[in-house]
């Protein structure tokens, strides 16, 4: 091979990227683990996403309640209760109006193309409350209920590690530290969280006199 030659692999080989993880376990103030946190590294590529995921309806409740998603994804929505949903969005990020027929009905879909948080809420069930994260990025994950999650990531990426759930004291906004030079982080929160917003038990809605929405 050339000298050229081995300039140009030189390039390709200093621009390749390199896979990396770290083995997250997160903690709320008490030390308690805490569940369904979404963490990411920014920024990510510039590239949009062309993946298909699921935010169902489910027990009158939205499934998963919080879905990490990056820029480009298309969501679909199925109904797989037997009852009617109306879902919205007055977020920034995306603003809709999706009217759910009973379960068995062709779910619609939506293109999620602007990064942000997207709060979602049913017209007919007013406890319904679920969230959509649009992340500028490919590399997140979300904590089981043990705290824990692994990230994958590209090593040049950026060296910022995020964190947003929505019990944090500002829930518009996530907590970010330095990405750690390690495989394994522990991350306790400072501060003390918000009540979980969702109720126990999903209740009835009055709807006039001798009947109950569902």
């Amino acid at each position: 091979m050339g000298k050229s030659g081995w300039l140009l692999l030189g390039v390709l080989m200093g621009g390749m990227a390199e896979a990396a993880s770290l083995d997250i376990e997160l903690l709320d103030q008490q030390g308690k683990p805490l569940a369904d946190a979404v963490v990411w590294v920014e920024p990510g590529p510039g590239q949009p996403s062309t993946a298909h995921v699921v935010m169902d309806q489910q027990k009158r409740q939205f499934s998963p309640y919080i879905l990490p998603v990056q820029v480009g994804t298309t969501v679909s929505f199925p109904n797989s209760d037997p009852i009617n949903h109306h879902v919205y969005s007055f977020s920034p990020a995306k603003r809709f109006e999706l009217r759910l027929h009973q379960q068995n009905a062709a779910p619609q879909e939506l293109r999620f193309d602007q990064p942000g948080l997207v709060t979602l809420g049913c017209n007919i069930h007013d406890w319904m409350l679920g969230f959509i994260l649009v992340l500028d990025s490919p590399w997140f994950a979300q904590t089981d209920a043990k705290g824990r999650a692994r990230l994958a990531f590209d090593t040049a990426a950026g060296q910022t590690l995020h964190l947003w759930h929505p019990r944090l004291s500002d829930a518009s906004a996530a907590l970010s530290r330095a990405l750690p030079n390690a495989s394994q982080l522990t991350w306790q929160l400072d501060a003390p969280l918000k009540r979980d917003p969702r109720p126990k038990t999903p209740t009835m809605r009055p709807q006039g006199k001798g009947g109950y929405t569902p």
